[in-house]
């Protein structure tokens, strides 16, 4: 007995309400964030439960984007596997978008021109023709058979490859017959520009240009006109263009350019290596030149030479393949190799060898002379630098003794010698460059600033004169011979002489012609008698210059340059310093400070003795940031540490946390020198500036945030601690030399073993101890040896148990030189 077998029918279960809803959008929100396999994967979804047109449309963008994703990656098999897939599920035609370019990329040339038959669109049909127009031309017959006999791809064929061979064989003739043949609307038609191109690359570069810009960017023969564009690039343009091409094209190139056999691999490489993202090491430039070294012309060899210094390790295989490099050459390449490593030492070591032998007459004594002054450049920070190694400024004396036409240092080395108050060296530069450079007027300039700096008044008046002449124009010479009368009005005022005063005073301000010159002059003029008229013009004076802060740091300034006491002439000059000063004042004074030249710094805290409390008052006044820091940094170089706190951090509450204003305020209170200790709140507060300082770029404020968190950089390897309970400037009972503790020599020697940074230290300190003429000798004597310098002046100051005899004034030779 048969048993009846029951079939179960199964009946699609209807989807839970809101889950195709939330399904749907999950699919657009990952097509819309290009996460187009993801996007493929829900849509596929979406159409299991109905197929909508909207999730068929994008299920297609999501195929698409991601063949475009795999296409992108060289991955044209994959790509195309996506496309049909696309075709197959979202019914589209397979020739859109990048089909056809990945098959061509992929190889399939049959698949692409088997198209051509089933497209259906006219349209269609024309653009596919077009795209394929190359491929067909490198197609055997036998894979074109399926192709209509009068479709333009085989109707223009013939003559397009006939124009091509015509091309190769430079006949310009028959290229012009066969281009004939092949009308504008043909899908070979960018031939007919690109070939004429071509031939005219060599010829007529810019016929060439011309007829390349009429191809567009896009299309069957792009690659082609790429190849002209880049042939046709000016100067070694062609040579980056090549960066852009395929093998096929960069060996067209350089046929186009006639580079020949032996150097193509060479240029292969070079390609390779440009096109890396990061830019390649110079050593594995200089290995590719190495390797390649015979046949390379002359510039590659120059080349070689430019790179060696990024690589000295390969000075031995250059020397292999080029011989030998001249021994001032190897200097100089030395010399390079240590500045790029950071090694100045070995880089200044080699320099100094490159240039001895440079400099004798037979060899190249211009060329020692720029290293000179290269070497001067590296080393030294800047012009201003108030300190020189005496080493370092010989290396521009040297300079100029081999290259005696260099006016420009000249010029530096006569402001580097005022600077370091050495007016001799200084008029002999300028004695020499005078002879050199007869009437020039930046010398003559530098000529009066020498003078008036060694008080020769009436020369520098002279000077200025003869300047004058050359440019009438010239106000700073204007202002400078109106300084050289009021600096000889104040010594007259220091040889009690009131009518000597006036007489240069009335000179002065025939050349002056600020408001605020002038007020000087009537300033000296009252300062030079105690009468009640002098009183007038004094009072006169400083209601000219404001009558508050400003007023009063010129009167201060001015009576301790004549020799009066300053608290007396505010007295009776009637300022008062008790009103709030103004921004402006404060900044005024600030000016003033960083005006003052050498010869004021003695006086500078007698002069600021009564203004420190207005100033301090106007500590949180409105300034901006830019102002503060600057007023921050004058303070700071004069060391003005109760003041700069004040201002410091009156602007860290406007701008807590600034970093340069938290430096200055914790410098004010922690000042840096020996054993100084940082308390752990400042220490963090420190921390967080130096963060802030990082990450804004602000490279300055890091490293003095660094240099004052770690003063134990001083000490080398020692430890701080050790030195808690000493103290170089306490009183001690049991004194040994010059009033120092008996083993201050043990101390200091100790200090000078530890390194540069404690030599500094000493040295700096010593120059406001000792005598400038003094510590030239000993300067002089070190021979530019920083710790042999540092030892001299440990001696000097503990060979002086007792103050020495100040010897009898020297007889001013410039005295009475303005007396009739």
């Amino acid at each position: 007995m048969s048993r009846k077998i029951r079939t179960t029918v199964h009946h699609p279960r209807p989807a839970a309400p809101g889950v195709a809803p939330s399904l749907a959008a999950s699919a657009r929100q990952a097509l819309a964030a290009g996460r187009h396999r993801e996007a493929v994967e829900l849509h596929k979804e979406l159409l299991k439960q109905e197929r909508r047109p909207e999730w068929v449309d994008g299920l297609a963008a999501s195929y698409a984007g991601r063949a475009q994703e795999l296409t992108a990656k060289g991955m044209f098999a994959e790509a195309l596997v996506v496309w049909r897939n696309r075709a197959k599920l979202c019914d589209r035609p397979l020739a859109e978008g990048p089909y056809i370019d990945c098959l061509l990329r992929a190889g399939e040339h049959d698949t692409a021109l088997r198209l051509l038959t089933t497209e259906g669109s006219s349209a269609a049909a024309g653009d596919l023709e077009t795209r394929l127009a190359a491929v067909v031309l490198v197609s055997p017959e036998s894979a074109l058979s399926h192709l209509a006999a009068d479709c333009p791809l085989l109707r223009h064929r013939g003559a397009a490859l006939a124009a091509i061979s015509a091309c190769s064989r430079g006949d310009r003739t028959e290229l012009d017959e066969r281009l004939r043949a092949i009308p504008f609307s043909s899908p070979y038609r960018d031939l007919r520009f690109i070939l004429k191109a071509l031939l005219a690359v060599g010829d007529d570069p810019a016929q060439a240009a011309d007829l390349i810009t009429r191809v567009g960017g896009e299309g069957p023969f792009a690659r082609l006109a790429a190849i002209v564009r880049a042939a046709i690039q000016p100067g070694g343009g062609w040579l980056t263009a090549m960066r852009g091409l395929d093998d096929e094209g960069q060996r067209l190139l350089l046929d186009l350019k006639g580079c020949p056999e032996s150097r193509r691999p060479l240029l292969f490489e070079v390609a390779e290596l440009a096109r890396l993202e990061v830019p390649p090491a110079p050593v594995r430039v200089l290995d590719l030149l190495l390797r390649r070294s015979r046949g390379l012309p002359a510039s590659a060899v120059r080349l070689c030479r430019r790179l060696l210094p990024f690589a000295e390790q390969r000075l031995a295989d250059y020397r292999a393949a080029f011989g030998p490099l001249a021994d001032a050459e190897r200097e100089c390449l030395l010399a390079r190799a240590g500045e790029i490593r950071q090694d100045g030492n070995a880089g200044s070591r080699h320099w100094l060898r490159a240039a001895s032998l440079l400099s004798p007459a037979t060899a190249s004594p211009l060329q020692a002379a720029l290293i000179l002054r290269h070497l001067f450049d590296a080393v030294v920070p800047s012009d201003d630098t108030p300190e020189l190694d005496p080493a370092s400024i010989s290396w521009l004396e040297r300079s100029l003794e081999l290259d005696p036409d260099d006016r420009a240092t000249y010029l530096k080395l006569i402001r580097i010698h005022r600077r370091q108050q050495n007016l001799k060296a200084a008029r002999a530069t300028v004695d020499a460059a005078q002879a050199r450079f007869v009437d020039d007027p930046a010398v003559l300039l530098e000529a009066v600033e020498t003078a008036l700096a060694g008080n020769a008044f009436k020369k520098a008046v002279t000077l200025a004169k003869r300047l004058l002449e050359l440019d009438p124009i010239n106000l700073r010479v204007r202002a400078l011979i109106g300084q050289a009368h009021l600096s000889h009005a104040r010594k007259q005022i220091r040889l009690h002489r009131p009518d000597a005063v006036g007489r240069e005073v009335d000179l002065a301000e025939q050349w002056l012609t600020s408001p605020g010159e002038r007020s000087l002059g009537k300033l000296l003029r009252g300062l030079s008698a105690d009468s009640v008229p002098a009183t007038g013009l004094l009072r006169e004076a400083a209601s000219e210059l404001g009558g508050g802060l400003f007023a009063a740091f010129q009167l201060l300034l001015e009576s301790h340059r004549v020799g009066a006491k300053g608290t007396g002439v505010l007295r009776r000059a009637g300022v008062d310093l008790s009103a709030l000063p103004s921004p402006g004042e404060v900044l005024a004074v600030i000016q003033g400070l960083n005006d003052l030249g050498q010869t004021d710094q003695r006086w500078l805290a007698a002069i600021l003795e009564p203004l420190r409390a207005p100033l301090r008052r106007a500590a949180a006044a409105d300034f901006s940031e830019s102002e503060r820091i600057s007023i921050c940094e004058t303070l700071l170089r004069r060391e003005e540490n109760a003041l700069l706190g004040a201002y410091a951090a009156a602007g860290l509450k406007r701008s807590p946390g600034r970093p340069v204003l938290v430096y200055f305020a914790t410098r004010a209170k922690h000042h840096p020198g020996f054993f100084v200790r940082i308390s752990e709140a400042d220490q963090r507060t420190l921390d967080q500036a130096l963060e802030v300082a990082r990450a804004e770029g602000d490279e300055r404020t890091v490293l003095r945030i660094r240099e004052l968190m770690h003063p134990e950089g001083l000490f080398g390897d020692a430890d701080p601690d050790d030195f808690d309970d000493f103290d170089p400037f306490a009183d001690d009972d049991e004194e040994g030399d010059a009033g120092l503790p008996a083993d201050a020599r043990a101390m200091f020697e100790m200090m000078i073993s530890l390194g540069s940074q404690t030599q500094l230290e000493i040295i700096r300190m010593a120059r406001a101890a000792v005598p400038p003429k003094i510590m030239r000798e000993l300067e002089r004597a070190a021979g530019g040896n920083r710790r042999t310098l540092a030892q001299l002046v440990v001696d000097h100051l503990l060979a002086s148990e007792s103050p020495a005899e100040k010897p009898p004034a020297a007889p001013d030779p410039q005295k009475d030189l303005f007396d009739d």
